[in-house]
């Protein structure tokens, strides 16, 4: 009886340390090299409402996280005959804002980190980008009461720190009467694909408490007329 009272709360104990490791949730997209992107030479041009458009990002570790915004600072979508024919937009990496983080001082450290070499080495990676390579029409059976039902399989360049790689994601797209509104589900992107290494136990060694998870939630919402 003892030992049974002894070993219930260490599997308790293990189990929550297991779930404070896990990742963000999501889909992981697809990685890969960059994708050709086809010229395209007509089309009606959309301007991305940068002030109706932004990115939500999830960062985690072993019992903990973070969560903010990432500003659009421009972007243009090109539409032929209803269809999203191409199209990219610019982030602005110091538009980096921590949401979570109430008391101003902690608040800003995070800020400044995130800014710094550590992770997106903003002084001299100041924008990233997105370039559409192609949008496909899909079908989704999705459960009811589900919010967001991806509408689109796109596929495009992602360029952080002047590291561009090919990714694929859903999302839900809707196109009318010259107005285009574009979400994502939270998805998973590999931060280590961009050299963006702080904190990961697949690069670093002996990191003990000061680990990082690799993927790093990302949702995208963006409007454009």
């Amino acid at each position: 009886m003892k030992m049974k009272g002894i070993l219930v709360p260490a599997m308790l104990l293990a189990l929550v340390a297991t779930s404070c490791m896990q990742a963000p949730k999501g889909d992981k997209v697809d990685t890969g090299d960059a994708f050709k992107i086809t010229p395209y030479e007509h089309g009606q041009e959309l301007k991305a409402d940068v002030a109706l458009s932004k990115i939500d990002w999830l960062g985690t570790k072993p019992g903990g996280e973070h969560v903010g915004t990432l500003s659009i600072k421009e972007g243009s979508i090109f539409v032929d005959k209803g269809q999203i024919i191409g199209g990219k937009f610019t982030m602005d990496m110091n538009s980096i804002a921590v949401l979570d983080l109430q008391n101003p001082e902690m608040n800003a450290y995070l800020v400044n980190h995130l800014k710094s070499a550590d992770f997106f080495n903003v002084d001299s990676f100041p924008q990233a980008y997105f370039e559409f390579s192609s949008i496909v029409p899909i079908t989704h059976n999705h459960e009811e009461g589900e919010e967001l039902v991806p509408t689109h399989r796109i596929d495009g360049n992602l360029t952080i720190k002047g590291i561009t790689k090919g990714i694929s994601f859903n999302a839900k797209i809707k196109l009318d009467d010259g107005q285009l509104q574009a979400s994502t589900p939270q998805f998973l992107i590999n931060r280590t694909n961009w050299k963006v290494n702080y904190g990961s136990q697949s690069i670093i060694a002996n990191l003990k408490d000061n680990i990082i998870h690799d993927e790093m939630g990302v949702a995208v919402h963006l409007t454009a007329y």
